[in-house]
């Protein structure tokens, strides 16, 4: 059975914000869009690095966060993957030159967790 942990309060979490907090010993980003509160794992699958910093800088946008190294874009509610590795850094690339971007790797999603509301408080299940 899961285990819930609470991870602060509604109103820490800024809407249209990316913040991260750890639980249990791993990185996660929290995003609000809209009311609805999302968690991942603070890793993009391309290559393992956070999506809370990098060279694009912090990108969130209405419940998809953007991997600031190469790009990549999910669904943070879901994990899916929107777009894989389309650019570097921030900046966008030729199309063609994403499958050498990807170095050979296949579109993967994100880890997420379950969010839980109860009243004010704000709970991942891990």
């Amino acid at each position: 059975m899961p285990e819930r942990i609470r991870i602060g309060s509604v109103d820490d979490f800024a809407d249209e914000q990316l913040h991260t907090v750890e639980v249990k010993g791993t990185s996660v980003v929290v995003g609000r869009a809209g009311g609805e509160v999302c968690a991942a794992k603070n890793r993009c699958p391309h290559l393992g690095l956070p999506l809370n910093k990098g060279p694009g800088g912090v990108q969130y946008d209405g419940g998809q966060v953007t991997c600031p190294w190469h790009n990549s874009r999910f669904d943070l509610a879901t994990g899916e993957n929107l777009d894989w590795t389309p650019g570097f850094a921030g900046m966008k690339v030729p199309r063609w030159s994403s499958k050498l971007i990807a170095m050979g790797k296949k579109p993967a999603p994100l880890d997420t967790y379950r969010v839980v509301i109860d009243g004010d408080d704000v709970y991942v299940e891990v």
